[in-house]
């Protein structure tokens, strides 16, 4: 060999030992320091609404055929609403007096026995709409009207809240349209934003008129990519004396690793942001009025467990968003039994009404955010959160991951009084612990400064 090629021989090992110093370096573990506090921040504090899809005032019985066992349900898993509706259709209206339900369903018999605040939509025409222009046209819109108004009276001692549609940027009539809506739509479509503001307008003024107390909310946007369509309908009035926007928040057919609270969460803020540009720096009360995952194990399913575990997460996590004034699963129950079809799985039940692991978790995650008088959340690596909730008699430390493949571990600072896995069991404090999907939850007395280290 050469001793010209020396030096290149040396630099080249010299160069192959630090990159492999490097990348030894890299897998030391290193640790992230959370506090917080011994007093928690000021301000109010107004637990979220939960609620759960249901299918009492659907035409097909879809497994909703016994209202005190849905119920039941409802108040297993802390849901304190219910959404559903009675439909357009489900009216007649005499020449000569105001609308009168025809076709009322089992849903009126559910009402009074849910126990639950219910969540109405709006929604369904008795006749095809026009292919293009205006949806609705004056005499239709005066029926809208009138609709919304008997609604409202009939459901008002249940402290309904109201909501203009459902899913209008995705279809308006009976047939399925060729291509999603790109934006806010072009008003040949009957399906654009600007169609949409008008109803949105009427339905809010019929509501007001019947109960001026009434909360009623608009959009009920599906699929809505950047919140252009929704941005537009704001634009065009549509939240014009209305008390908040709703919007559906899917993502069970994004990239596995996408199919999380977490997501639909920043995507929520994503609007909250477009919405203060908007609105001169206002806040916009968001109701999710629907968001779940399908348990199937298919292109767009997750597990029960991971169903469970992202319940458990948005419950957690969208506590902390005073904005969010509400979000209803979809749905309480499977609608079938047919393991592979998608539609029929998102129940938090099964169709033989049995309990899903979704149904503890997010009892469990429920428990702790409506009895909490504070809640702070901290997000010390990008999969890591660790919420605090400040309760009457003690504080919790609430810790979990949303990865699919966690590293992380976590040491609890102050010896608490207890930790266990949510729906599971005790943990030894003493050490580091896995954090996994299934939240640990520490337990703290009051007034003392909580402090752990995230680890790996």
């Amino acid at each position: 060999m050469s001793l010209r090629k020396w030096p290149f021989v040396a630099a080249g090992t010299i160069a192959a030992t630090a990159l492999a110093a490097a990348a030894l370096w890299s897998q030391v573990p290193t640790t992230t320091q959370v506090t917080f506090a011994a007093t928690p921040p000021a301000g109010r504090y107004t637990p979220p609404i939960f609620g759960a899809q249901t299918h009492f005032g659907m035409g097909r019985p879809l497994g909703y055929t016994n209202g005190p066992r849905a119920a039941a349900q409802l108040r297993s898993i802390g849901a304190g609403s219910y959404r559903d509706g009675i439909i357009w259709a489900q009216y007649g209206f005499p020449p000569d007096g105001p609308p009168v339900i025809k076709n009322p369903r089992r849903i009126v018999d559910f009402l009074p026995v849910a126990g639950a605040r219910p969540l109405f939509g709006f929604a369904g025409p008795p006749f095809p709409l026009s292919p293009s222009g205006m949806p609705l046209d004056d005499a239709q819109l005066k029926q809208f009207a009138d609709y919304a108004e008997a609604l409202v009276r009939m459901t008002k001692p249940y402290g309904t809240i109201y909501e203009v549609w459902n899913e209008w940027n995705l279809r308006v009539g009976p047939d399925k349209p060729p291509a999603r809506l790109n934006g806010e739509g072009d008003p040949s479509d009957a399906r654009a934003a600007v169609h949409y503001a008008q109803v949105a307008k009427v339905a809010v003024q019929a509501t007001k008129r019947a109960n001026p107390n009434a909360p009623i909310v608009v959009g009920s946007a599906g699929d809505d990519p950047d919140w252009k369509w929704t941005q537009a309908i704001v634009r065009y009035g549509a939240l014009d004396g209305a008390d908040g926007i709703s919007v559906h928040t899917y993502n069970h057919c994004q990239g596995v690793n996408n199919r999380t609270a977490n997501e639909m969460l920043t995507r929520l803020q994503r609007l909250q942001t477009l919405l203060r540009q908007q609105r001169g720096g206002r806040d916009t009360p968001i109701y999710v009025t629907e968001f779940g995952w399908p348990t199937i194990d298919g292109k767009c399913g997750v597990s029960q467990q991971r169903q469970a575990y992202n319940f458990a997460h948005y419950i957690l996590q969208s506590s902390t968003l005073p904005w969010l004034r509400g979000s209803w699963a979809y749905e309480l129950k499977d609608e079938g039994q047919d393991p592979k079809d998608m539609e029929q799985n998102f129940g938090i039940f099964g169709y033989d009404d049995q309990p899903k692991p979704a149904a503890c978790f997010i009892k469990e995650a429920r428990t702790i955010v409506t009895a909490a008088r504070a809640v702070e959340l901290k997000q010390p690596r990008p999969d890591v959160f660790v919420l605090r909730a400040v309760m009457p008699d003690r504080q919790l430390a609430v810790v979990w991951t949303n990865s699919m493949n966690p590293s992380s571990g976590v040491r609890f600072a102050g010896r608490p009084s207890g930790v266990r896995m949510m729906c599971g069991d005790a943990a030894d404090a003493g050490g580091d612990l896995a954090i996994g999907q299934a939240p640990l939850v520490a337990r703290y007395p009051l007034g003392q400064p909580i402090a752990l280290a995230i680890t790996g």
